[in-house]
């Protein structure tokens, strides 16, 4: 197979996963998930809600087992795309994070501490979902070899040139890039706590990081890189509730507070963890086929000598 062909069939199949994937999540998956109250936020470990902790779990590794087994000649990170695209279904089906505030009764410290635990949570759900494609994959390659993907020879090449140590180096390297630059794109972009300029500071700031940081450090697998939004959204969290004061304040104040010092207390956990995570992984999927393309190039032919 030829390789503009290959890449066309691999786009073609994260695509239609993706769009499946979150078509079925928006409409089916998150209207159950969703709190009773008309607009109130997605989130579950500051409510208590731990049975639709499970549910959610649930859903997206099912996801991603049946994106798995609809991408078998798209590259791991192209399935993990299509599966966290789903994912944000939730995203998009949330409502804000003052709904939050103006139930918390002032007591800030808690539910950001909260907070800090249900990105966690959410990571172990996305690490979950990468393990369940990673074995799909192993059953499809012995079922169908002819089918599944395989990295180019010359990627393999490269990588095997590479110890452990430089290996580990790059993913450091990586991850400092990104890392730098997503903080400078989202205090750049995130200039609002509307949902979608929400969306688009995460999405688009981890993509442009992500894929800058590949492009200087081609590392093997985008795990390193699923790093950037875990990080910043604990750091977040965790110091989130500094600029809100101890006082029992209202929530109506607290939300005007949220808004004027540090709009990226306004994303939500699932925000971090679906377009965040999602823009990294589309960040390292285009550079990924952007140095195959590259290698996989025509070579320059030698000038021919003249007798």
């Amino acid at each position: 197979m030829s390789h503009h062909r290959r890449h066309f069939l691999e786009k073609l199949q994260v695509q239609v996963a993706a769009v499946g994937a979150l078509a079925v999540v928006y409409f089916l998956i998150a209207p159950a998930l969703r709190p009773p109250e008309p607009g109130g936020a997605i989130v579950f470990i500051p409510t208590g809600d731990y049975g639709r902790l499970a549910i959610f779990a649930c859903a997206v590794w099912i996801i991603s087992a049946c994106c798995a087994a609809l991408t078998i000649s798209a590259r791991p990170e192209g399935v993990l795309l299509a599966t966290i695209i789903g994912a944000a279904g939730f995203s998009f089906s949330s409502g804000p994070m003052r709904t939050l505030l103006w139930k918390c009764d002032g007591k800030f410290d808690k539910l950001f501490a909260l907070l800090s635990a249900e990105v966690l949570a959410m990571a172990t759900v996305i690490i979950g979902a990468m393990v369940i494609i990673h074995l799909v994959r192993a059953c499809m390659r012995r079922a169908f070899p002819k089918l599944t993907w395989k990295a180019p020879i010359p990627a393999s090449k490269t990588d095997e040139n590479q110890t452990g140590k430089t290996q580990a180096m790059n993913a450091a390297g990586a991850v400092v890039i990104e890392l730098a630059i997503a903080v400078l794109l989202l205090v750049i972009t995130f200039r609002s706590t509307e949902r979608g300029q929400i969306a688009f500071a995460l999405a688009a700031s981890f993509f442009v990081a992500s894929l800058a940081a590949h492009q200087i450090f081609p590392i093997r697998t985008s795990a390193p890189l699923l790093l950037g939004p875990i990080l910043i959204a604990a750091l977040v969290f965790g110091s989130g509730w500094a600029g809100l004061g101890g006082d029992q304040t209202s929530g109506w104040y607290a939300a005007q507070v949220v808004a004027q010092n540090l709009p990226l207390r306004a994303a939500l956990p699932i925000d971090w963890m679906t377009l965040g995570t999602g823009g990294a992984v589309a960040g390292f999927w285009l550079s990924s086929r952007m140095h195959e393309a590259k290698s996989s190039g025509p070579k320059p032919q030698k000038e021919s000598q003249i007798p």
